[in-house]
Formats: C-alpha cells, structure tokens, sequence
C-alpha cells in the first residue's frame, strides 16, 4: 500500500522547485516537511484524535494540485454556493488556483486579495512578516504539511479604525475530474487595532472525488476590534476537510465563530484561541446535522 506521508516527503522538492515564493517562504517550507516528516499525520493514539480515524482517508493515491490547468466555470455553475443577496468582496479558488473571474477584491478602504500575490509585494511584507506562520504552531503535524505544501489562499488586512463596509466571502471550489486531490489552502486575516469585518468561509466540491482537504487559517484581532466568522461545511458526501484555525486576539477584541457543518465525508474543526489581552471574547457558535457514515 502506497505511505501517503512518505510519497509526500518525496515529493516536496519537486513541488517547491514548481511553486516557488522567496527564501523566507522557502525556508519556512523546508523546516515544516522536516517537522511533518517526524510527525506524519495524526493518529489515534493521541489524546486530542482518539475519536478521529484518519487512517481510511490516507489510502488513496492524492494529487497535490490537478495537473491539468484551471478548469473554468461560469457564475451560474456555482451561483447556488455564493451567499448572493447582499454585497460582498469574493475571493474564488478553483482547484488551488485564483479565479479572477469569480471574485471581486479590493486594495481601497483594506487588502483584500490573494495571499500569493501580496506576498511578492513589499507593502505587505511587514504584516505577512509579523503573523504568517507566526500564529499557528510550527510543530503541529498538520500545520507543518501545510505550510510545506500550501500554493494560495485568502489575504486580508483591515488597517486600524477600519469597518469594513462589506462583508467577505472566501471560496474554494474543485472540479478536478482525474482523481482525488490533497489540497493545501492557507488564508492570513490580520485587523488591526478598532477595526471590524465580517467573513464567509466555504469548500465546495463540484464532483463525487474523494477530495481531502487541509485548511490552515491564521487569525489576529487587534485591540478593541470585532471578527464575524462564518464556517459553511456542506460539501459533497466523498469530500473530507479539516479545518484547523488559529486566532490570537489583543486585549478588548471579540472574536466570533460560527459553524455550520451538514455535508462531506469527515469534517473536523480544530479552533485554538490565544487571548494576549484582559476583556477578550470569544465567541463559538455551531450546528451539527449528519446521518449515515458522516464523522
């Protein structure tokens, strides 16, 4: 049987000679497929995944990203996904990649846009510098294979005193038809100090693949600054997704989280607050409807 852990050791120079960032990002990645390949996925055996068996996800043979190009989908096709009666900046993905045509980003009232992007432009090293990579733990095992193998994600920095006029929307479509597919989304949400947003997160996949999908997202709210977060988990029945967000929150703020799961195969949230501040609130709101093998 094919090690997944190991198949993705030995494949990770090829994907950063193909995917490559800068030296920074490079050597982020190189420290965290060591760290993964210490660690390998979790297993039962440890406290916090005794419920959670991975194992039967781990069997299949996963691509790292569809090798074909970006399959292109009309707003229609997946119209039905969009929370489309208010107004909202979108940030769309379609099999790891940017879909311009689908989103609707802004670098006006707060930076909104991608993370690949804003990370080969000086004005944001000094925000991407100070949190990316700084907020979730390195030594976290899926954290590290993440941070090894992630290709794009949402960016977002709202400057202090900002209210944000819109809310956004953080969408991750795979249409990949020619097998399961590993993907590696990773989304950086920084506001500063009196500031306020609100954000919608969803994974859709638009086939019966057996995707597997490992979202780390990394969070800090500044002082007396309020987040509105949204998880929508109503994927496809074969879809897996472990969600693995990470929020540090300064003294006065308020972090709100709600969760929705109802679709996919196995869906599992790892949420971690750090409150770095007196009078910090958190806030976790969820509703569960499964049936038959869903975890």
């Amino acid at each position: 049987m094919i090690d997944l852990k190991e198949n993705l050791v030995s494949r990770h120079l090829v994907f950063n000679e193909k995917n490559p960032k800068n030296k920074w990002i490079d050597d982020l990645r190189h420290e965290a497929i060591e760290i993964f390949g210490k660690n390998g996925f979790p297993t039962k055996k440890e406290e916090e995944w005794k419920y959670t068996n991975l194992a039967p996800l781990l069997k299949a043979d996963y691509k790292l990203f569809p090798e074909s190009e970006e399959i292109s989908i009309g707003y229609q096709d997946v119209k039905k996904y969009f929370i489309h009666d208010m107004d909202t900046y979108n940030i769309v993905f379609v099999n790891g990649v940017y879909s311009s045509y689908l989103s609707s980003t802004t670098h006006e009232e707060a930076d909104i846009c991608v993370l690949s992007s804003a990370m080969n432009k000086m004005m944001h090293q000094p925000v991407i510098e100070n949190f990316y990579s700084k907020i979730a733990p390195k030594d976290d095992s899926l954290v590290s294979l993440n941070t090894a193998f992630f290709k794009d994600g949402a960016y977002i920095y709202v400057p202090d005193k900002v209210i944000l006029s819109k809310p956004i929307q953080i969408i991750f479509f795979s249409t990949a038809q020619e097998s399961e597919v590993l993907y590696h989304p990773r989304n950086l949400i920084v506001l500063g100090n009196n500031s306020q947003a609100q954000i919608i997160e969803r994974h859709q996949t638009l086939n019966e693949k057996a995707n597997l999908t490992n979202s780390v997202t990394e969070v800090h709210v500044g002082r007396n600054s309020e987040l509105d977060y949204y998880k929508i988990q109503n994927d496809a029945v074969e879809a897996s997704l472990i969600d693995n967000t990470y929020i540090e929150q300064e003294r006065d703020s308020v972090a709100s989280f709600q969760t929705f799961s109802f679709g996919g195969k196995l869906t599992r949230n790892n949420l971690n607050f750090v409150q770095k501040g007196e009078n910090s609130n958190s806030i976790l709101n969820g509703v569960t409807i499964i049936s038959r093998k869903q975890h």
